[in-house]
């Protein structure tokens, strides 16, 4: 097995980094300029994205749901979060008496 000497592997490691291209100080700020104006660019992407989504769910939830004989004066009530769940409950009481 070879010996390891913490000296060598130090000399070594100095020796790997002569050979890195280092970018210059323009060149890092303006890689970081591109960094910030993109991830400006997604956040914006995905604000927009999740008001679209938040507007076509409440515009789902919220609209009237068609219960067969259910009361509609109880589905009308309580606008989408009542309606669903009445369903839930009618469809449930249909799948438990067997109709």
């Amino acid at each position: 097995m070879a010996k390891i000497s913490p000296f060598k592997f130090l000399q070594e490691v100095r020796a790997e980094t002569d050979k890195v291209t280092w970018p210059s100080r323009r060149e890092t700020l303006i890689t970081t300029g591109m960094v910030f104006v993109m991830v400006a660019i997604a956040s914006v992407f995905f604000l927009l994205v999740d008001q679209v989504a938040l507007f076509v769910v409440t515009l789902v939830l919220e609209s009237p749901v068609y219960l067969g004989n259910l009361n509609p004066i109880l589905v009308l009530a309580g606008g989408g979060g009542v309606a669903l769940l009445a369903f839930f409950a009618w469809t449930f009481s249909k799948m438990r008496h067997g109709r």
